[in-house]
């Protein structure tokens, strides 16, 4: 998976929980493949180069999820399923990929997380790049909200987690 593949991809998601990880490196490609991101939060974005779909039974219910892997095989960004999220979206960009080969890193389902924020994807082209933006979520339903303060508490190790 291309960081231009998955900028074409994310905005069929719609609302996702998005986590930027701290187990990713601090370098980012040399040449931006035609992609550019309109803040620093989204960079991990175009250091992936795997994608890894996760799912796990959580005392709540099951969760999904989508690690973005760089290069070198260290986890860089989360992507959470949310009931509002466009499950179609979700499953377009899982097939737009690759199989991961045989010695693919395993998924790590617990990983240090920078921030979390309930975020919707645009692109749009500026001078001949793609620009990957993420515009906060504002209308979201209350299961949604719910979910995504579970999760964001759970990666947190803390107290409740609000999202306006």
């Amino acid at each position: 998976m291309t960081p231009a593949a998955l900028a074409v991809s994310l905005p069929a998601l719609g609302s996702v929980l998005y986590m930027p990880l701290a187990e990713s490196g601090a370098g980012l490609p040399q040449q931006p493949d035609g992609v550019l991101v309109e803040t620093p939060r989204l960079a991990p974005l175009l250091r992936v180069h795997w994608l890894s779909a996760v799912c796990e039974v959580a005392p709540d219910g099951p969760r999904e999820w989508i690690d973005g892997i760089d290069r070198d095989g260290r986890p860089c960004v989360r992507l959470h399923l949310l009931p509002d999220t466009d499950y179609l979206g979700w499953d377009r960009l899982l097939a737009s990929g690759e199989p991961l080969p045989a010695t693919a890193p395993a998924p790590a389902p617990h990983v240090r997380v920078l921030d979390a924020c309930l975020l919707r994807f645009r692109r749009r082209r500026l001078a001949g790049f793609d620009l990957l933006c993420g515009e906060a979520v504002t209308r979201l339903s209350p299961l949604s909200r719910q979910l995504a303060a579970r999760i964001a508490r759970a990666h947190a190790g803390q107290g409740d987690r609000q999202f306006r």
